[in-house]
Order: C-alpha cells, then sequence, then structure tokens
C-alpha cells in the first residue's frame, strides 16, 4: 500500500500541443521524483525503449525509477493496479489524450472519497500551441473544456509567432478563463514549478477568487451598482465560452442555494464547465468554497470570517450561459427570515 494523499497532475492539450514533450521535460527537470504516468494511448507516449526495463501487469518500469501504464481500462481500476503493485511512486501524472475533456478524469479525484483517502488532486495543466490555439477553441468544442477547466495554462512555441498575436492569445485566454495562472515557453521547457500549484487547497481558491474580484473591481468601465444591492460584475466571451463573476454582499440561505446548484447541474451540467466560488451563509461562520467538476460539486469550510467584509465571490464559466438568468437565480437564493418562519 503506497503512501496516503499522492499528489495527482492531469496534462491536457489538443492534438499537437506538446504534451509528450513536457512530460519527458518534467522526468528530466525532477530527477528525485517517483513518477507513476498515465497515458490515454500508450503509443503516444513516446519514450525511448531502451529505458523502458521491465513490465508487470501492463505498468512499464522505466531506468529513472518511473512507471508507466495505460489508461485502457476504467480509471478507478487503473488506480487500484497501481496501488497494489510493488512499485514505489509519489507523484501521479495523467496525460490525456488530445481530443479528451479533463473534468471527467479530475471528477473522481474531487468527489470519491475512496480515490481521495489515497490521491489528491494537485492541479490541471493545459498545454496549448501558440499557431493554432486561436483557430482551435473555434472550431472544437473539446479544446474549448481543456482550457476553461484547467488551473494553469502553458503557451508552447511562443517564439513562433509575433509578440503582438502572442498577447492576443493571452488576453483571449484569460478572458474564457480568469481563474487560470499562465506562462509561456518554447518546446516545453517551463520555468515555473507545476507540480505544487496546490489548486484545489482551500487557501489557494481563496486567493485565487481574491485576485479575480480584485481585477474586477478595478474595471470601472464594467462594473456598476445595482438596484438589488450586489454588484453586476462584467463577463467575458470567446465564441460561445462565456465567463460570468459576481461579487454578492448579501448572505445567502444554505439549503436553497445548494438546492439551486444541484438543479443548475443536473439540467446544464453540460454547458457549465466550471463554478468557483467563496459564499457567505448566513449562520456559517466560516467562508464555504464551492466548486464544480462535470454535474457535481462540493462544499469546503474554509478560513473563518475576519474583520473583511461579508461578501460572496462566484465565476461561473461555461457554454452560452445566460447572465440574467444566473443573476435572478442567485437573488433568490438570499437569506430570508420569512423562509423559516
Amino acid at each position: 500500500m503506497k503512501n496516503e494523499h499522492i499528489p495527482v497532475t492531469i496534462i491536457t492539450g489538443f492534438l499537437g500541443a506538446g504534451k509528450t514533450t513536457l512530460l519527458n521535460h518534467l522526468n528530466e527537470a525532477y530527477p528525485k521524483k517517483r513518477f507513476a504516468i498515465i497515458e490515454n494511448e500508450f503509443g503516444e507516449i513516446g519514450i525511448d525503449n531502451d529505458l523502458v526495463i521491465g513490465a508487470d501487469d501492463g505498468i512499464f518500469e522505466m531506468s529513472n525509477g518511473c512507471i508507466c501504464c495505460e489508461l485502457n481500462d476504467e480509471l478507478i481500476e487503473v488506480l487500484v493496479k497501481l496501488l497494489n503493485s510493488k512499485h514505489n511512486f509519489d507523484h501521479l501524472i495523467i496525460e490525456t489524450t488530445g481530443i479528451a475533456e479533463p473534468d471527467g478524469v479530475a471528477a473522481a479525484f474531487v468527489t470519491d472519497p475512496e480515490i481521495q483517502h489515497y490521491f489528491k488532486l494537485d492541479a490541471t495543466i493545459c498545454l496549448v500551441d501558440a499557431n493554432h490555439i486561436l483557430d482551435t477553441i473555434k472550431e472544437r468544442q473539446e479544446a474549448k473544456k481543456q482550457v476553461t477547466f484547467a488551473d494553469h495554462i502553458i503557451i508552447n512555441k511562443k517564439d513562433d509567432v509575433s509578440l503582438e498575436h502572442l498577447e492576443k492569445i493571452i488576453h483571449t485566454l484569460k478572458e474564457m478563463n480568469s481563474l487560470a495562472s499562465f506562462e509561456t515557453c518554447n518546446f516545453s521547457k517551463i520555468k515555473n514549478d507545476v507540480l505544487h500549484l496546490n489548486a484545489y487547497e482551500i487557501k489557494s481558491i481563496e486567493e485565487k477568487l481574491n485576485q479575480a474580484s480584485e481585477h474586477l473591481k478595478d474595471d470601472h468601465v464594467c462594473t456598476e451598482r445595482c438596484d438589488h444591492d450586489h454588484k453586476k460584475e462584467h463577463h467575458h466571451h470567446h465564441s460561445d465560452v462565456v465567463s460570468h463573476s459576481f461579487i454578492i454582499d448579501k448572505p445567502f440561505d444554505f439549503l436553497k442555494f445548494r438546492h439551486w446548484v444541484n438543479v443548475l447541474l443536473m439540467l446544464q451540467g453540460e454547458r457549465i464547465y466550471r463554478i468557483k466560488g467563496i459564499i457567505y451563509f448566513m449562520y456559517k461562520e466560516e467562508k464555504m468554497i464551492l466548486q464544480s467538476v462535470k454535474n457535481m460539486h462540493t462544499f469546503q469550510a474554509g478560513s473563518p470570517w475576519g474583520v473583511e467584509k461579508k461578501e460572496s465571490k462566484i465565476v461561473f464559466i461555461g457554454l452560452g450561459l445566460k447572465r440574467e438568468a444566473i443573476e435572478k437565480a442567485l437573488q433568490s437564493c438570499y437569506h430570508t427570515e420569512s423562509f423559516y418562519g
């Protein structure tokens, strides 16, 4: 049995973005790490045959101590196989195929208690090709999901495009995903430590949402005070993908809010790529952290409310989401004394 809470990094990106090159770079950059690598398609792994020194039940051992296996069964079955194998590892990397959507992979690590006993999802990394990404996100829904679900976006092959075009790429992707961090590189040779992003840790989520809300507050053109006493923040869009952000200073009712999110994801889960928020609930002493993966969501208790102003900060990213409908639904979830009277 392996040590508990093995960190998991998901690497996604469209065909030709450079995912396998990134994987090989990580192997070189972290020589003391004992990686377990799960590939959707083993034929894409790009590992020199001379490095493979043995195989055990479909798990290939390499001379650098890493192990690889193919995701040819259900993910949970592959994870169990890894845990029960003779191999020791301290970090799991899952490389998805170029047309795969990462939220399905991430869901197992966020919502399954048994898997959470052994693994913890650190982050989803999306690698994009600077030459083609703007065209790809116009044409392929999978690429849109990869970008919008990512916690960290790497723009590869940066020298293949002009500085002006590179800035356009960054601007466009930030509009699609205001919660992600960014970096640019060539040949997938990144400088940031992408294996310890802690994107699903409560503290990290709070920091990201606070940064996003500060950016919105500074944009006076797009921020206005509504007559129902909460701030209506601007939304971003690229093609049919939209991002709506809200800062709301009225307390929510936990039961009403949770029920609404359940129904929303049940009916429109395919159109909602991501929800993240710090929620201010009446009678809750802590900030509640909301995040969704596919049609599931979780609430976690964050840090206690301190001297800062109590307010909710929520970001919705999805396909053709109507701001007015979300805004109206949020208002219906406010705490009211009459609801309990």
